[in-house]
């Protein structure tokens, strides 16, 4: 894309809460981005927050018009997904696989999360916002397992030459069909046939991962039954 709509921010208590809020004050069309060099209160799934060095990431949340039904919802982010992948592509890393329900890893370390949320109005979902947190030149985490372009690559890059990446990936993607994004996250599902734990209702219970589905819950195996797990009814645990 040669035009790029971004409204860049200084601070920001979340990029998804901001661009949900000019949405509701402002007749904005999709292709639109928010963009924050810091993000107070940024936010992951399960009510966790994501933190993040100040002014050395991507935190950005893009716009959707019209996604359609709560079916369609578990496309956005598989777009949202392989546009982190494709973005990670082209500056050269390698190893790059998603993991259910919302994270991109390298090399078996958390390098971005996604967080889509909704703006109803009317009784259906007219907007849909889909914030990214892709971790560029941070190189210091606190003891957290994760990564960063700057720590796979040993070089700094421009954030904002990241997000033009991940904003092009992005709306390309967000137009094909959801069967198509969805196979290929599969082809780069984390732990695929491996056993996982997760925590459900205060038990520990082992899996062996199989797919994510087209409604974004995740296909495992049991004594070697098949069962579908929700994504806010249990936690990955390791």
């Amino acid at each position: 894309m040669s035009q790029y709509n971004i409204a860049f921010i200084n601070e920001v208590d979340s990029t998804n809460t901001f661009l949900k809020e000019m949405v509701k004050m402002q007749n904005l069309k999709a292709p639109y981005c928010v963009s924050a060099s810091i993000q107070t209160e940024g936010k992951g799934q399960r009510e966790k927050s994501w933190s993040s060095e100040p002014f050395s990431n991507v935190l950005a949340s893009f716009l959707v018009d019209n996604p359609g039904d709560l079916s369609v919802l578990s496309g956005l982010n598989s777009a949202a997904a392989l546009a982190v992948v494709s973005c990670l592509e082209s500056v050269g890393l390698k190893n790059i696989e998603v993991k259910w329900p919302n994270d991109v890893y390298v090399n078996g370390q958390k390098i971005a999360g996604i967080l889509t949320e909704n703006v109803i109005a009317s009784q259906r979902i007219k907007h849909a916002v889909v914030g990214v947190g892709l971790n560029v030149n941070q190189t210091n985490f606190d003891g957290f397992v994760a990564t960063s372009i700057a720590t796979e690559t040993g070089k700094d890059f421009e954030v904002v030459d990241v997000l033009h990446r991940l904003y092009d990936a992005f709306y390309q993607l967000v137009q094909q069909k959801s069967a198509s994004l969805l196979l290929s996250v599969n082809e780069r599902l984390y732990k695929q046939g491996e056993s996982v734990t997760f925590e459900a209702d205060g038990r520990m219970e082992e899996y062996i991962i199989n797919s994510i589905l087209a409604n974004g819950n995740l296909s495992v195996m049991d004594s070697g039954e098949l069962l579908e797990l929700e994504h806010h009814k249990v936690k990955w645990v390791k």
